[in-house]
């Protein structure tokens, strides 16, 4: 007779369940360590763009006064510096008051809506954007499928899908169609699936802050994705009878020339330029942007003062609102001529009311998301 004992099956499936909880449990403890890495970066960033933003305001207040001051003191009335007489042409005017006949008041949830919302790896999402939420519309319903998309489901914020509708149309009338929208808004649980979904592939060959940083060179964190605001589509093109077309990359595509050319005409910019990529000449902006990946064919809804502005500086979004914070008060002209007057002041994050010139024919109020209200007023 064998004296083998036969191995109990509840007992080893109660090691093997052991083992399953242990490694869910370190997981779980893995995730939770690294969501609170991710939250005190952004505390830290937060902290030292509000330093940073201080001593530039403090600066400027300076100078505001000191002009005012010389004003009183020597009776001298001072003009803006001359624009260029063709083309375009943008002056810092900081050290002139904004010359205000009027206030208008705004709300949180228009400013929310105002297109210089600024989220990325360094600037989470803020937590009122429920707000804005029920400005979120299908585009496909909206525009009668007039604008192409994946499915009806794919939504971005309203006065995003009057300007993409618009430009669109702009296009088709040039000749151009088969523009489709593959993205558009993503909710913070849909990114988590796709976190989650990439750092899975990774784990068994980084961990810690490598391991984040390896998600983070194709997807976002959480929270700090362009695509939470509602003002940001992926386009592409698409025509079920042309294979041809459909195979083409998008940005070989004379659909992607015409949108490079006229997109800031209806308020939209090329959110993540890298080096050579939409363009040959394009500079790398990856190192202000935060994302470095060719084919990410994302336009973003920033309105048509700015996106113009952002064309003639040759800035991302980071740069421009970098720019604003050190020249917050700027004139830009076409032909010398004003078309838009845009500043920049502290505030933004609740209603407030906003300073308007004689001359405003409209205005574009927005929070930038770096405790800053940003107005450009249209002539």
């Amino acid at each position: 007779m064998s004296n083998t004992k036969k191995a109990d099956p509840y007992r080893r499936l109660l090691k093997w369940t052991i083992i399953l909880l242990v490694l869910l449990a370190l997981v779980a403890t893995a995730y939770v360590l690294m969501d609170k890495y991710q939250q005190g970066e952004r505390d830290r960033a937060a902290l030292r763009i509000e330093e940073e933003n201080q001593v530039l305001i403090e600066d400027y207040n300076q100078r505001l006064a000191r002009f005012r001051e010389s004003q009183q003191t020597t009776g001298e009335v001072r003009s803006w510096p001359a624009p260029k007489e063709s083309g375009w042409d943008v002056l810092d005017v900081s050290d002139f008051p904004v010359a205000a006949a009027e206030e208008a008041a705004v709300t949180r949830e228009e400013l929310l809506l105002g297109g210089l919302l600024l989220v990325n790896r360094w600037h989470a999402m803020p937590p009122d954007f429920t707000l804005a939420e029920p400005q979120l519309k299908s585009i496909g319903t909206e525009t009668s499928f007039r604008v192409g998309v994946t499915n009806r489901e794919v939504r971005v914020l309203a006065p995003v899908i009057t300007a993409l509708d618009a430009m669109i149309g702009a296009a088709r009338e040039a000749g151009l169609e088969s523009y489709i929208v593959r993205q558009g808004y993503r909710t913070a649980q849909e990114q988590t699936v796709l976190w989650d979904a990439e750092v899975a592939l990774y784990t068994d060959r980084f961990s810690g802050d490598a391991l984040t940083e390896r998600a983070r060179q194709r997807v976002a964190f959480p929270g700090t994705s362009d695509y939470h605001t509602g003002m940001s589509v992926f386009m592409d093109v698409y025509n079920r009878n042309d294979s041809a077309l459909n195979a083409m990359a998008f940005q070989t595509t004379e659909q992607a020339k015409w949108l490079n050319e006229h997109a800031p005409e209806y308020g939209f910019i090329f959110r993540f330029p890298t080096q050579g990529y939409p363009a040959k000449d394009t500079v790398d902006k990856s190192h202000k942007t935060g994302i470095n990946l060719s084919a990410m064919d994302v336009y973003r809804y920033v309105s048509v003062p700015h996106a113009l502005t952002m064309k003639v500086l040759g800035f991302c979004l980071e740069e421009y609102i970098d720019y604003l914070i050190a020249h917050p008060h700027i004139a830009v002209y076409q032909d010398g001529e004003l078309k838009y007057e845009i500043y920049r002041v502290t505030g933004g994050n609740e209603d407030t009311e906003i300073a308007l010139t004689a001359g405003t024919r409209e205005y574009v109020a927005s929070t930038d998301n770096m405790n800053g209200l940003v107005v450009a007023l249209v002539y």
